[in-house]
């Protein structure tokens, strides 16, 4: 796959998670929540900006918005936390979400980006994996997961 399908896929996927990590905040009732989750969104938000830095140097024009995906999700989620899944609904809807963009990530590494995308790649899946662990220790001192 070529740098620039590669680069809109990554985008989507970061522009989605900002998205979810915005709504997250404005639907959690605990402040550290929705701190964490406004930081979550703003590096999301770098992320795709980088991304879509990169994709303009190698030649593409920019991309403006997240996937159709990305929308529906958003609503579940706020479907979810009316059906009082709460903050730990939000957490784990959350996880679910980085974990999802890990895949995404380790995807296009698959596909033998060039250098310049693939350290930016390998430092942003960094970020995730670091999101899932601390999303991860929110979920455990809620005594995991509620379905």
């Amino acid at each position: 796959m070529d740098a620039e399908k590669i680069l809109d896929r990554l985008i989507s996927v970061a522009m989605d998670s900002q998205k979810r990590y915005h709504h997250a905040a404005l639907d959690v009732g605990k402040e550290y929540l929705a701190k964490f989750f406004n930081r979550q969104s703003d590096l999301r938000k770098r992320n795709a900006d980088e991304l879509q830095a990169l994709r303009i140097r190698l030649g593409g024009k920019k991309e403006e918005s997240g996937s159709v995906a990305g929308a529906l999700d958003t609503a579940a989620m706020d479907f979810n936390v009316v059906m009082s899944m709460g903050d730990t609904g939000v957490v784990d809807w959350c996880r679910k979400d980085a974990e999802a963009a890990i895949k995404e990530y380790q995807k296009a590494l698959t596909e033998n980006p060039p250098p310049e995308l693939r350290s930016v790649i390998d430092r942003q899946l960094g970020d995730i994996r670091k999101t899932v662990g601390d999303l991860e220790s929110v979920l455990r001192e809620y005594g995991g997961p509620k379905s």
